[in-house]
């Protein structure tokens, strides 16, 4: 670029051959064509989407119940049989007491995933760890079965479940050994016990 007298320019004709360079400058931008985002970032993002189309349908949401007394609110009066003074009477105080009312309430939750067709789940032996507890498997379509507890393993923090089902997709397990530190990890599942099979992209570090 550089800088052209406008009365030289009409002389030379220079203000032509700007004219034109602009012009030329100009339809090239047009013409450009539209960015793309890099090629591995295509690849890796579907690679995770094929990978959780795949294994979703394994993985379990297991939900955690207890029978639980049902505390209600009874009057007392804590001052009775100690002052006969009216100005102490006629008090409605109330506290929480168990008139032998039971419940099952929903007190925690998890996830799994599908290791045998005929109804084996894996899990964490700190999700179904309390053992007088009852656990119901929702599938990943809504179905929900009760669930026993068929092994406990707490060194590895593995238990097993059983539902009694058919035919179910199963999510072949990995060799741990082959991991490398900075592969992509993907976690599927129930978290902290309230969504149903959310996903998380991360990797390896340890």
């Amino acid at each position: 670029n550089r800088l052209v007298n406008p009365e030289r320019a009409s002389e030379s004709g220079e203000s032509g051959k700007e004219s034109e360079n602009g012009n030329a400058n100009t339809n090239a931008l047009s013409t450009a064509p539209p960015v793309t985002l890099y090629k591995p970032v295509l690849d890796y993002e579907e690679a995770v989407v094929r990978a959780v189309d795949r294994a979703a349908k394994s993985v379990v949401s297991i939900v955690v119940s207890k029978d639980l007394p049902v505390l209600e609110q009874c009057p007392y009066d804590p001052w009775s049989g100690m002052l006969n003074d009216p100005f102490f009477g006629g008090f409605q105080l109330y506290r929480p007491c168990d008139l032998g009312k039971r419940e099952t309430k929903k007190i925690g939750g998890g996830s799994g995933f599908i290791v045998s067709s005929e109804g084996l789940i894996l899990t964490n032996r700190h999700v179904v760890e309390d053992e007088a507890a009852s656990y119901t498997v929702v599938s990943s379509d809504g179905e929900k079965f009760a669930a026993q507890v068929v092994a406990r393993d707490t060194v590895q923090d593995l238990a097993l479940l059983k539902i009694e089902a058919k035919n179910l997709p199963v999510l072949a397990l990995g060799d741990s050994s082959a991991l490398k530190l900075g592969q992509t990890a993907i976690a599927i599942g129930n978290a902290l016990g309230e969504f149903k099979n959310t996903v998380s992209v991360g990797v390896v570090s340890g």
